[in-house]
């Protein structure tokens, strides 16, 4: 396992009930079988945690925009174990949060209005419990073509960040096509122009990624809208150092639906989830695992 977590096990018969008794409601598309198992809630400081990550068995998380540019440290019980600003960083619209074995990436790369033409991920050494205060390198970031406007339908939201190898990768959140492009950069301090590297046409809004350090694979959240109302997907995909293999991806409906907006990868099989407060009135934790992502593209 990743951050060398423990769990209790679940019975097979009750992980649904449990998860929305836990969770509980069940939200839209309740008639789903449930998925996801609940882990804990959050505190009422964190409701608008976007992120996820996890060093040394401890959990890292963020609020986004708008909030204090502050790393949250969390035990898997939801317990704060530390509150560590980040001196020189500024939260315009914070959405995730990236590792290597050194260093986090957070991405200030929120753009829901469309009027950013210039986005920031910041870079800084993996803090301690006891860091009283931590300082950032700037990575700046601007859209090979962009263009301002269209609200309600562009191209130009990210809200997806993982680490693969010397890169980071970027997914996008496009309102316009639907897609989520991918865009790759050093993970090193600079001033860069990106440009897209691949479209992956995932018919809804990216929210959140992770790349495994070791087998490569990726893992997504989005979320779209269906007949019974707003519905949160994972999906699953090898990758290459060309890209993402798209074509051997699975994927699932999550179930109890939220607005799941971050992941990580546990162990080779399990994720971590995070949703915002939003359907059931409270943030928190989750895990999937991996085996039930059995849809394919042609099923």
């Amino acid at each position: 396992m990743r951050a060398g977590f423990t769990f209790a096990k679940i019975p097979k018969a009750l992980p649904g009930l449990i998860c929305c008794l836990a969770l509980h409601a069940c939200s839209p598309g309740q008639d789903r079988e449930l998925n996801v198992a609940f882990v804990t809630e959050f505190p009422d400081l964190l409701e608008e945690s976007s992120a996820l990550a996890i060093a040394d068995e401890v959990v890292w998380t963020l609020n986004d925009s708008g909030n204090t540019a502050v790393l949250f440290a969390l035990s898997l019980q939801g317990q704060i174990l530390a509150e560590i600003p980040i001196g020189n960083a500024r939260n315009v619209d914070w959405e995730s949060l990236a590792q290597d074995e050194t260093h986090f990436f957070v991405a200030d790369t929120g753009n829901n209005l469309n009027s950013r033409d210039r986005l920031a991920i910041y870079r800084i050494p993996k803090p301690r419990l006891d860091s009283e205060n931590i300082a950032a390198e700037l990575i700046s970031i601007r859209y090979a073509g962009y263009e301002s406007g269209n609200l309600s339908s562009h191209n130009f939201d990210a809200e997806a960040l993982a680490v693969r190898g010397d890169e980071l990768w970027l997914f996008s959140k496009n309102r316009g096509n639907g897609n989520s492009d991918l865009y790759r950069l050093p993970k090193l301090p600079g001033d860069y122009v990106v440009e897209i590297s691949q479209s992956l046409p995932v018919r809804s809004l990216v929210t959140a990624a992770d790349i495994h350090p070791e087998t490569s694979e990726l893992v997504l959240i989005s979320s779209r809208r269906e007949d019974f109302g707003s519905q949160s997907l994972i999906w699953f995909a090898p990758t290459t150092d060309d890209g993402v293999d798209w074509e051997r991806h699975r994927f699932a409906h999550l179930a109890p639906s939220d607005q799941w907006e971050a992941v990580v990868w546990l162990d080779e099989a399990e994720v971590l989830l995070s949703h915002e407060s939003n359907t059931r009135g409270f943030a928190g934790l989750g895990r999937f695992q991996k085996r039930l992502a059995n849809q394919s593209p042609t099923d």
